[in-house]
């Protein structure tokens, strides 16, 4: 067998740039959705804080009342950072659908962004939990051969884009996927609603 191996150094300022790619932002909802589970979490973080006030057998001496200030008193402002961050951390997820790949970038003190390449989907799924179904907004999913640090999620999409997402993908596995002989084609398809 006569094969021929190149492994020949690529200039990397001719590589395209990922500047150029528009990402469209989730839909103005999802802070709404990100406002409210944060406060219901924080809220249970702040009663945790809170609790050291309302047990008896805690006591009452006044080393124990301030320790028990500064642990609430952290609470808060750990609540507060918390809610801060998760808002403007909605501002900068945004997403992009090219011909080959889909982009999702996050993050607001350490950005990511992740490109899955549709030849790595081996299944996809949309997730409508209680809070998202009520304002209309979904999460699609992208599972890939990489295993869970491999895989994609993009939350706050309507249930139409998501499903146009969906489509859009499929509709580009799908041949690869017969080409390696994969027969079970199906798993694609999934949808939990």
């Amino acid at each position: 067998m006569n094969t021929i191996f190149s492994n020949q150094q690529i200039n990397t300022t001719e590589l395209p740039t990922t500047d150029a790619v528009i990402f469209q932002p989730l839909h103005a909802k999802y802070k709404r959705v990100v406002l409210i589970s944060t406060i219901i979490f924080l809220l249970f973080i702040l009663a945790l804080g809170a609790s050291g006030f309302y047990l008896p057998f805690l006591g009452e001496d006044s080393m124990l009342l301030e320790y028990k200030a500064v642990v609430f008193g952290t609470s808060v402002v750990f609540s507060l950072l918390v809610l801060v961050l998760n808002m403007l951390g909605v501002s900068k997820k945004g997403y992009a659908v090219r011909e080959h790949d889909i982009l999702y970038k996050s993050g607001v003190l350490h950005q990511k962004e992740t490109t899955i390449p549709f030849n790595r989907v081996q299944h996809v799924e949309i997730y409508e939990g209680a809070l998202l179904r009520l304002f209309g907004l979904c999460r699609i999913e992208f599972f890939t051969a990489g295993g869970s640090l491999g895989d994609l999620k993009i939350p706050g999409l309507p249930l139409e884009e998501a499903n146009k997402i969906k489509a859009y993908v499929i509709e580009k596995v799908l041949p690869q996927a017969k080409e390696r002989g994969e027969n079970n084609t199906q798993d694609f398809l999934n949808t939990e609603q």
